[in-house]
């Protein structure tokens, strides 16, 4: 007989309770175990306690960063329910959360979770990866988040906080070893000029071979596929110019000069392993992406209130030569987005606590170039066919001007009925236009792109939407360090357009696409403060999906059909004695396309979504050693298990998209770390992936085949970290 869905929640819950009914005794008789410190967040824009936040939010503090070894946004996937992080195709970075994913990647597309560093919201993904060095803290607020964040939180949200200067002087330095040749390189140095000017600098280089290995004696490529090639650097400034007013500067800039992820061909309709050798692709890739930017963040007390200012001013520059197979590609492109938000908070302690203010965004993505070298031997030269001896043609995809412009009001009040009930209200109203005004599609046979010897296509869009939000929410608190919380929200992600031209084809343009979430938990410490504990039950109403398939040769994105999602998650960490930690994240899973036609017919109506484990289960185990010297160790093993969940590619012009199942598996990780007495400095050994599995982690078509990418395999090394 088939074992029920709910099977292995039923066993930890059981589990959960035994350890319950075992340790409250031991609590109440013996001596309190060490509680754990308490995470300060600004998830809903005003700092407060991660426990005291009535949503679901996982907070990761720099400690556990470090224990942990987590160096890039991917690795939280080990860490938080219901949540994958992943490389997608070109530099780009494709956060999931409970079902809620982005099929399409382009720069005419828009994520689902929205993605902030120090308050400044990402429009493209593509600089997501490299911003991961001298972090405080990683936010992550799981469901819709339309009210205070605004577009694309449909999924929810990712806040990276990074460390600001503050009055200590000092710093670190930290390399890393390991196996496919890694070689990491951190550093930070924080220096208080005086009693009103901090400032802070900070550096990483990352370097590791390819896991995919397409280089061979033959093809003379000099990298394999799969590599880091990373620099990054932040400077930051944070004056005081009186108790009141501060005003924090940063400048930060990025580098990936990697050769790209290896695309794994998925025609014979199963998933591909690892491959030891690729030999199929006529180019080696060469990436120079290049990201930065700056930051002005203002803060003043008012009095009566919390007045806050901040400005970003980001640019992306896209320079990839890569190919799939024997397809070569070439894309250029120059990303420039500005963003402002205003935003007032009261101070004052009485029952009615508000926060509210402006947002407006603007983005310009220019000489966005595409070009598609057809490998047949043909008339064109070396130069003409990206590097490949000869080939018969390019398909070359031009934009002057793509804009993406978006305003909006936000507001949400707090009122409290009594000194344990508070009632929550919040809107928001979004104004969001693109537009296209000098796009073409040009086929060419000879390399010089006449239109007496190709054919043109002229592309031209433009699309205007107002999408309004709400929260309301119940919080109670059931004890100093408890909570209860309930809520019923909106959010939504963006419209957009295809190719062609809308003021003929109006169809082309596709609407925003929106989530009703209804939501409920607890929050808090228990045991006599040794536990701390999130939970949270879940439903979704989700329609007007966004989905890309192949339709008359050419992917389209298009709003069809509705889904449904629930599930439970609990997050834990339970210090279990002075020198030893148990931490935990469950997620159960339920999301199902109630009706859903994809863009070229098939109906998937009942299937699971991508990317939607029905169980996953995070469990790992922290314990210190204290040494007669004064110095410690502190041991780490972990596991993740995750059951088999579906992933879909789009398609062809005249075959149905091919649903494959990724497996049930477990990935595991060990490490140990010794600390100097006076932590001046420590080194960690450590393996990741100790059972060496490989997944599927995502699909993409290029030029009528579809193609996936594979997760890391198994790497070790050792770091170590000096501080002065």
């Amino acid at each position: 007989m088939k074992r029920p869905v709910l099977h292995p929640l039923a066993m930890a819950m059981l589990s959960a309770l035994s350890a319950y009914s075992t340790n409250s005794a031991y609590a109440q008789a013996a001596p309190a175990a060490k509680a754990e410190q308490e995470v300060i967040v600004t998830a809903n824009k005003v700092s407060q306690s991660a426990l005291k936040v009535g949503a679901s939010l996982s907070a990761v503090g720099a400690d556990d960063l470090r224990e942990l070894g987590v160096a890039d946004a991917k690795a939280l996937t080990d860490l938080i329910p219901n949540t994958q992080i992943s490389q997608a195709g070109g530099s780009t970075v494709v956060v999931n959360i409970r079902g809620i994913d982005n099929t399409n990647t382009t720069p005419g597309g828009e994520p689902a979770a929205a993605f902030h560093i120090d308050g400044i919201y990402f429009g493209r993904m593509n600089a997501a990866g490299s911003a991961f060095f001298d972090i405080e803290r990683v936010e992550v607020l799981r469901g819709p988040q339309g009210t205070l964040y605004g577009r694309n939180a449909n999924a929810g949200v990712v806040n990276v906080i990074t460390k600001a200067p503050n009055s200590v002087r000092g710093g670190y330095v930290s390399g890393e070893l390991g196996n496919l040749g890694q070689m990491r390189f951190d550093g930070a140095y924080n220096l208080p000029v005086n009693d009103s000017l901090a400032l802070r600098m900070a550096f990483s280089s990352n370097r590791r071979d390819g896991y995919s290995q397409t280089k061979t004696a033959t093809n003379g490529f000099g990298e394999n596929r799969d590599n880091v090639h990373t620099d990054s650097l932040r400077l930051q400034a944070l004056a005081k110019f009186s108790p009141q007013t501060t005003l924090h500067l940063s400048y930060d800039f990025s580098a990936n000069k990697g050769s790209g992820p290896n695309y794994y061909d998925l025609t014979s309709g199963v998933i591909p392993t690892r491959k030891l050798v690729d030999t199929t692709n006529s180019l080696e890739g060469k990436f120079n992406d290049q990201s930065y930017g700056w930051k002005a963040e203002l803060k003043t007390d008012l009095g009566f209130a919390n007045l806050t200012y901040i400005y970003g001013d980001r640019s992306f520059k896209q320079r990839e030569d890569y190919s799939v197979s024997a397809l070569a590609l070439l894309a250029d492109a120059d990303v420039h987005q500005t963003s402002h938000e205003l935003r007032l908070a009261s101070r004052d302690n009485g029952p009615l606590q508000w926060v509210g203010g402006l947002f407006a965004y603007n983005e310009k993505t220019t000489n966005l170039v595409l070009d598609g070298v057809v490998p047949a031997p043909g008339p064109l030269t070396a130069a003409q066919c990206g590097g490949l001896p000869s080939c018969y043609g390019i398909l070359r995809y031009t934009d002057g001007l793509l804009e993406n412009d978006s305003k909006a009001v936000f507001g949400q009040i707090t009122y409290s009925l009594d000194s344990q009930n508070r009632l929550i209200a919040g809107a928001r109203t979004t104004s969001d236009r693109k537009l296209r005004s000098s796009g073409q599609q040009f086929f060419s046979s000879d390399g010089t792109f006449d239109p007496a010897t190709g054919f043109i296509t002229p592309l031209y869009g433009e699309g205007k939407w107002k999408s309004p939000t709400y929260r309301l929410g119940y919080e109670r608190d059931l004890a100093t360090n408890q909570m209860f919380y309930a809520s019923v929200s909106t959010g939504f992600k963006a419209g957009g357009f295809n190719d062609g031209d809308t003021r003929t084809q109006p169809e082309f343009i596709y609407r925003p696409e929106k989530i009703n979430s209804y939501e409920m938990g607890v929050n808090g410490k228990f045991l006599n403060n040794a536990l701390q504990l999130t939970s949270s039950l879940f439903h979704y109403k989700y329609s007007e999906m966004q989905r890309t398939g192949i339709v008359n040769n050419s992917a389209v994105t298009v709003n069809t059909g509705r889904a449904s999602v629930s599930g439970l998650e609990a997050t834990a960490r339970y210090r279990i004695s002075p020198v030893g930690r148990v931490d935990l994240s469950l997620g159960l899973l339920d999301a199902k396309y109630s009706d859903f036609h994809t863009p070229n017919g098939a109906d998937f109506s009942g299937r699971s979504m991508d990317k939607s484990p029905q169980f996953t289960l995070n469990l790992g185990y922290t314990h210190h050693w204290d040494l007669a010297s004064g110095a410690r160790l502190t041991g780490y093993v972990g596991t993740k298990y995750s059951s088999a969940y579906n992933l879909t590619d789009v398609g062809t012009a005249t075959a149905a998209p091919i649903v494959f199942r990724q497996q049930s598996f477990t990935k595991s990780n060990l490490s140990i770390m010794y600390t100097s007495p006076s932590d001046a400095f420590d080194v960690q050994v450590y393996v990741k992936n100790l059972e060496n599995t490989s997944q599927l982690m995502g699909t993409t078509s290029l030029a009528g085949t579809n193609y996936g990418y594979m997760s890391e395999p198994r790497t070790f090394g050792v770091r170590s970290t000096f501080r002065f």
